[in-house]
């Protein structure tokens, strides 16, 4: 973190903020409330957008009453000034932000709700779910391809509940070949919403793709 005053110098010298540190949070408040009694000026305190690296500085700063933003790193990027160095590390990049934050006509990014906020970040973990269940069936059907690939087409999708009780339960051509027909019709039952005549056709193409899969799988 810098601090830069209105003539572009600094008040004091940059130093670093551990987010996870209780004592280090509670020292840089310390500083900024030191340097706005120290020059009689109100705070404005500038973050660059991290992807959800920054969220918790942001609300520990702005629930300590100041008034913080966020700015994009294109925007702290593509600004210069002389009297920073064209170096690329935290320090000088800190000073950077903080010179960009005196200009008056910054353009900072619109901060949404908590609720919006919530609502963003179970929309980011349920799409991130989906895609792990995405590699989780195409895993699962490759498998599938290599050693019993008659199956695949037996229900509508191998992720059908019956489909995956089944599978759980007999985990290879051999072991439906040598299971009990009534308790395979059972499971099928159970499992679906559909009635005998159903489930004893399912059974009869998943004996019969458990047969070919011993010549071909």
């Amino acid at each position: 973190m810098s601090i830069a005053l209105p003539d572009q110098t600094f008040h004091g010298k940059p130093f670093k903020i551990i987010h996870s540190d209780t004592a280090s949070l509670e020292t840089a408040v310390a500083r900024i409330k030191e340097a706005e009694e120290s020059y009689s000026m109100k705070s404005r305190i500038f973050l660059e957008s991290t992807g959800i690296y920054h969220y918790p500085l942001f609300c520990y700063l702005r629930d300590k009453g100041f008034n913080v933003s966020i700015i994009n790193p294109i925007i702290t990027k593509n600004s210069t000034n002389i009297n920073i160095r064209k170096v690329h590390n935290d320090r000088f990049d800190s000073k950077k932000a903080a010179l960009v934050g005196l200009k008056p006509d910054l353009k900072v990014s619109l901060m949404p709700s908590d609720l919006a906020l919530d609502m963003r970040n179970l929309c980011r973990e349920y799409y991130d779910l989906m895609d792990d269940r995405c590699a989780y069936v195409h895993k699962l059907q490759g498998e599938l391809r290599m050693v019993f690939p008659q199956f695949i087409g037996i229900f509508s999708k191998v992720t059908t509940n019956s489909a995956m009780t089944l599978l759980e339960t007999y985990n290879s051509p051999d072991a439906f070949l040598s299971a009990d027909k009534e308790e395979i019709i059972k499971s099928i039952r159970s499992t679906s919403r559909f009635g005998l005549t159903y489930a004893s056709g399912k059974y009869d193409a998943i004996i019969k793709a458990a047969s070919d899969a011993k010549i071909f799988g």
